[in-house]
């Protein structure tokens, strides 16, 4: 037996050890009073203590703090952070134990014969990409949610200044253009404006709110616009066309800039597959004169 599969025989087993401790910390030690009453507990668990038992497994990573932005894209994408932090955990432990797992086995079989340093990185690397791995995919899904989110908010107050021409009222008009769509902004939207009609606030203030919960800097403006508009009597129709237009042009330049990147990034692959067609077509030739 190698001394590399030694090594890396004994990291599983640490780490797993590892887990072990730590689990064993997080549990809560029950009173000795009632230890009876928990050996005799029937064997089928319930619904509340699976929920339990997972509160409990997440626990631990509770106390995980992370940036307003971080947590402001948690909340896009529905998850709380401390699973994120569950997840980032079970990330860098995988990272650790599968890799290690990998190599023993191809030298077991004799695929590969990698040294102890060279192994000891393998598995530290893995451990260090695979949380930035879980961790960048969230942040970019983060991104997604909130860039179909602009869009959504663009035709909201299309359609909120196309009834704000026909004569229909403020309050109305922003009802209305909420029931158009079936996307999320138009969901959380229509959520908080029954919200704020049981409470007897206005429109506008639903949409602060969701601007607030939604981190959305664009949702936020417009409800500050409207609500200032609607203090001092400034036509509201006027405030909400110029910040769809403004909305609208943001979009389009991201949308633009976006078209470059993706084109700058196309331009070396059709490089590099011009020399080759280039190579194909000249080598017969200068082989065939030489």
């Amino acid at each position: 037996m190698s001394t590399a599969f030694r090594l890396t025989l004994a990291a599983v087993l640490g780490a797993v050890g590892l887990l072990a401790v730590l689990s064993a910390l997080a549990t809560p030690r029950r009173p000795l009073a009632l230890m009876p009453e928990y050996l005799a507990r029937p064997a089928r668990v319930s619904e509340q203590r699976r929920r339990l038992a997972a509160e409990r497994l997440v626990e631990p990573f509770e106390r995980a703090g992370f940036r307003a932005d971080v947590l402001a894209d948690l909340r896009l994408v529905g998850r709380p952070p401390a699973v994120h932090a569950a997840l980032l955990a079970a990330a860098a432990f995988g990272g650790l134990v599968l890799p290690a797992l990998a190599v023993a086995m191809a030298q077991i079989v004799g695929v590969v014969d990698l040294t102890v340093t060279v192994a000891l990185l393998v598995c530290l690397a893995s451990a260090v990409v695979a949380p930035l791995v879980v961790h960048t995919s969230m942040r970019g899904r983060a991104a997604t949610i909130r860039a179909d989110l602009r869009h959504q908010l663009s035709a909201y107050l299309d359609v909120v200044t196309m009834l704000l021409a026909a004569n229909v009222g403020n309050e109305g008009a922003l009802r209305q253009a909420a029931m158009v769509g079936d996307g999320r902004f138009f969901v959380e939207l229509r959520r908080r404006m029954l919200s704020a009609e049981t409470s007897n606030r206005s429109m506008v203030s639903a949409l602060a709110q969701l601007g607030d919960d939604l981190e959305l800097a664009e949702l936020q403006q417009v409800a500050a616009s409207a609500a200032l508009g609607a203090s001092s009597g400034a036509p509201v129709a006027r405030t909400l066309a110029a910040k769809c237009s403004s909305l609208r042009q943001t979009l389009a330049a991201e949308q633009e800039t976006e078209a470059r990147v993706r084109a700058g990034k196309i331009t070396i692959p059709l490089v590099g597959m011009s020399l080759l067609i280039m190579t194909a077509v000249i080598y017969p030739a200068l082989q065939f004169s030489s």
